[in-house]
């Protein structure tokens, strides 16, 4: 066997393990970091945006608290679901089954395995809190607001039931946003501070 051959070989062999070695199950187990438009895994404990975010209108920083005062939104802890379902025992069986599996991993202590959605790779640099609450963001009919809606990236969640990644959030989707609005922000003669060409804004 030749040298190119071997080093295929070697390849090939290494790719097939990969995912064993990595203890993925399946292939929707798979996520590359950010770039897996329509990625929603299935989650240990059904949770609906729906009905949480949707009909109950329960805002999204009552459970992902910390996404206006720092870089990231948390996942929210169970005393957080806990400060509702200790009464709320859910009123359809399926509920009534969800919400057992939550009060099981309340008072065992072992918690929840979320799976993650959104995933930023380990070189971008990312701050909720600049984006949720500092920035000011112009919507194509000129309105201002402070903050950019949670909606802009991770989609409408009081429609959408079930988290899943709706927007590739890669390079080219946060330079194209900061592109646009620096041309609303000067169109308002507001200042254009948004980071187009300063690499180290979002590597670091």
């Amino acid at each position: 066997m030749n040298a190119k051959l071997a080093v295929l070989f070697f390849l090939l062999t290494v790719g097939m393990a990969m995912p064993i070695l990595l203890g993925i199950r399946s292939i929707p187990d798979i996520q590359l970091p950010n770039l897996h438009t329509g990625y929603q895994p299935e989650q240990p404990i059904p949770y609906s945006h729906r009905l949480h975010a949707g009909v109950l209108d329960i805002d999204c920083q009552y459970c992902h608290a910390g996404a206006d005062q720092g870089r990231h939104a948390m996942v929210p802890t169970l005393d957080t679901c806990w400060n509702c379902h200790k009464t709320v025992a859910g009123r359809t069986q399926t509920a009534k089954e969800a919400i057992g599996k939550l009060r099981q991993a309340y008072m065992s202590g072992e918690g929840v395995e979320w799976k993650r959605v959104h995933n930023n790779a380990d070189f971008v640099y990312f701050n909720h809190q600049t984006h949720v609450r500092i920035a000011k963001y112009i919507d194509a009919d000129g309105n201002i607001s402070d903050g950019i809606d949670c909606t802009y990236c991770h989609g409408d969640m009081a429609k959408n039931g079930v988290a899943k990644q709706e927007e590739q959030l890669a390079m080219g989707f946060c330079i194209n946003c900061h592109r646009d609005q620096n041309d609303r922000h000067v169109a308002a003669n507001l200042p254009a501070r948004a980071p187009v060409n300063a690499c180290d804004a979002c590597h670091r």
